[in-house]
């Protein structure tokens, strides 16, 4: 089939620091439309690939993002219009990626695919001029290209939440032994024990392709049977896994040309059959699986409403500002227990519902969720080679407002009182908690906001964003009105945070906490970063390091968590909680209490 659509120039990526946002759809993709992105494979060698993307008409942040690695001998825009692609990311609004082969049309041998499928990888989770997320990154290959995406994503599983492999040729006994006796990121855990979400179509079986049938079906905890419609036979997992990482990876064989594919009929079906609720959360270094229902279908509520900035008096600093809701059927009537989420960065609050495990916690404990999205702002950044925009990405801004960027923290008490007006809920159990920015956006709600909260739980970060301690200069001692506890985790695989607590960082952070709450133990009582050796207790994963008062009240609790990557874990959130319950506080007098009895430091 043709397109009858004009084919259009791929443009090319305008210079950053002539984009701006538009504070009336404040978080609104800036690129739309059809681009070529050149990515740097090697320095070295000066070796530069093309790569495009497709941004629909209206797009928001972080929605699906589907990476096409194309057969040979096509044109990519044609290809993105035929397979049905285009009208689906149209209506969907997603985000399109195509890796394409060389300027002959041809794909090169394995080693140099490989180098460029990983340099586009690093890139896209960089956001090269558009923000998507890597937990909802989807493959899908044809042909040739089919053989490339699956040979890449089986020695790099957080590269993809699901795959569809159209047309691969199977799989190799030298590969299948590579991959059984080669460790993941995650010690321990070999290529072949990682979860895949998996459509395959062979034009027939052989030993390769029935190799790599068995192949996925034994990562993927396969029951025995399969169902067969037609052509298609589909495997559903045994019921099992954990509360951070699910059994939920379908294995799908289907004995069909991969020509017969390039439709949008069956690119639908793989879209709403394989690739709709699976996520590929960062979790481990291998990415942990994990299903989640639409969050609207769930209960979910998106507001929006102009917030002022606070940088011009006269309010004309307005940026339409947007949160999401969540009141489970097992909250209270009346007088709700509320916890603050914030994101990280290049997150969003729809993306953040589901990701940290805080909404299983809501449906167990009854707990309303508040998830604000923070502010994007216009400073250029280079980043890999990449001359890109935080407008593309956003993050928590505790910090003076400018004339393009508000403070966040104005954002925060909108929210409060919003919520007070328009729920009922505990004022004396309002809590907060988030994840790397918005693990900083705690701290500095702790700092900053203590009044609002009974206690707090920052993951994936061990300081308070600097802006706030820019905002109150010439003195940056917090405003710690009121005490509060505090609940915080870094992972022993977070690159972001080298050196976890032991790091002079997360020294001055403790013993800043440890001050204002006259704690018998200080930072210097505990060693950090040795799997527990001087740890309060070890319970699974996490090394738990308390921080008492004078009466026994652990008014300061921080954690480390085995295997964990820049990002946290359901079981986390859980932990949080636990920690979180035992304190409220008085919400006129901001008196704070620990299991009903008041908190004396």
């Amino acid at each position: 089939m043709r397109s009858w659509l004009e084919r259009p120039e791929a443009q090319q990526l305008p210079d950053a620091a002539t984009l701006h946002v538009n504070r009336t759809h404040y978080y609104q993709q800036i690129l739309h439309g059809y681009y070529q992105f050149d990515c740097v494979v090697s320095r070295e060698e000066d070796v530069i690939r093309s790569t495009k993307f497709y941004i629909p008409e209206g797009s928001i942040y972080n929605q699906p993002t589907v990476i096409l690695a194309l057969p040979e001998n096509t044109d990519p825009w044609d290809f993105l219009v035929d397979s049905g692609w285009k009208a689906l990311s149209d209506y969907y609004g997603l985000y399109m990626v195509m890796l394409e082969p060389k300027e002959d049309k041809t794909w090169g041998n394995l080693q140099e695919e490989l180098n460029y499928f990983d340099a586009v990888s690093g890139d896209l989770n960089l956001r090269p001029m558009f923000c998507s997320f890597q937990a909802n990154f989807y493959g899908v290959g044809y042909g040739k290209g089919a053989d490339l995406l699956g040979y890449q994503a089986r020695r790099a599983p957080r590269s993809y939440a699901a795959l569809a492999l159209l047309g691969t040729s199977g799989m190799t006994a030298e590969e299948k032994g590579f991959c059984e006796r080669t460790e993941t990121r995650v010690e321990g855990v070999h290529c072949s024990e990682v979860q895949w979400p998996i459509w395959m179509t062979f034009a027939s079986m052989n030993a390769d392709t029935e190799r790599m049938v068995q192949y996925y079906r034994r990562a993927n905890h396969s029951q025995e049977s399969g169902k067969a419609t037609g052509t298609q036979t589909t495997y559903l997992p045994e019921s099992g896994g954990t509360l951070d990482e699910e059994w939920c990876a379908k294995t799908i064989v289907d004995l069909n040309e991969w020509q017969n594919t390039i439709n949008v009929d069956y690119s639908k079906r793989i879209l709403t059959t394989l690739f709709d609720g699976i996520y590929r959360y960062p979790g481990t270094n291998n990415g942990a699986l994990r299903y989640a229902e639409n969050i609207y279908d769930r209960g979910f509520h998106k507001f929006t409403a102009p917030v002022w900035g606070g940088y011009f008096e006269d309010k004309t600093d307005t940026y339409m500002r947007e949160w999401y809701v969540y009141v489970p059927e097992s909250a209270p009537k009346s007088k709700i227990p509320a916890v603050f989420i914030f994101h990280g960065a290049g997150g969003s609050g729809d993306e953040i519902a589901d990701r940290i495990g805080w909404s299983k916690v809501a449906d167990q404990y009854g707990l309303l969720l508040i998830m604000g999205t923070a502010s994007p702002d216009n400073t250029v950044r280079e980043v890999s080679e990449i001359r890109t925009n935080n407008i593309l990405r956003a993050w928590w801004n505790s910090g003076k407002p400018t004339d393009e960027r508000p403070d966040d923290l104005m954002f925060v008490d909108y929210l409060y009182q919003w919520l007070l007006a328009n729920y009922d809920v505990d004022r004396s159990r309002i809590y907060a908690s988030g994840q790397s920015s918005g693990g900083a956006m705690s701290w500095s709600c702790a700092a900053w906001r203590p009044d609002y909260f009974a206690a707090v739980a920052p993951f994936s970060c061990h300081r308070m964003e600097l802006g706030a301690w820019e905002k109150h200069l010439p003195d940056p001692a917090p405003d710690y009105t009121s005490p509060l506890g505090i609940f915080a985790n870094l992972g022993y695989c977070d690159g972001a945070f080298k050196g976890g607590w032991g790091s002079e960082n997360g020294q001055a952070t403790i013993s800043t906490f440890c001050a204002l709450n006259h704690t018998t133990k200080q930072w210097s009582d505990y060693t950090f970063m040795d799997h527990g050796k001087s740890a309060s207790r070890t319970e699974g994963l996490m090394h738990y390091y308390t921080f008492e008062t004078e009466s026994g009240v652990p008014i300061l609790e921080i954690s480390e968590t085995e295997t964990k990557a820049h990002a946290t874990f359901p079981s986390e959130a859980m932990a949080a909680w636990n920690y979180m319950k035992d304190f409220t506080k008085d919400p006129e007098t901001k008196t704070l209490f620990y299991k009903g009895q008041k908190v004396k430091l």
